[in-house]
């Protein structure tokens, strides 16, 4: 609930994007809602902090992955 009340602020942002943003704004936000349980047990005062934290472990673990696939590809051309 609290979470949706902040996500609700940005709404006046999120209607000035252009339609591929908002795809991607909307992806920043399910981020946040992914992680909603780990942010309540930080119980950090500021909600955007928790947002901002979700959002930055989400990237991370694509990066993660994508790393993986690069280096999957990078050993898959050398055994060639």
């Amino acid at each position: 609930m609290i979470l949706e009340n902040e996500i609700k602020k940005w709404e006046r942002f999120l209607k000035a994007l252009r339609r591929d943003d908002k795809a991607a704004f909307e992806e920043l936000m399910n981020a946040c809602r992914n992680y909603a349980s780990a942010a309540g047990a930080a119980t950090r005062p500021i909600i955007t902090e928790a947002m901002f934290m979700s959002i930055l472990l989400a990237h991370q673990k694509t990066l993660k992955e994508i790393k993986a696939a690069v280096e999957r590809l990078r050993s898959s051309l050398l055994s060639k």
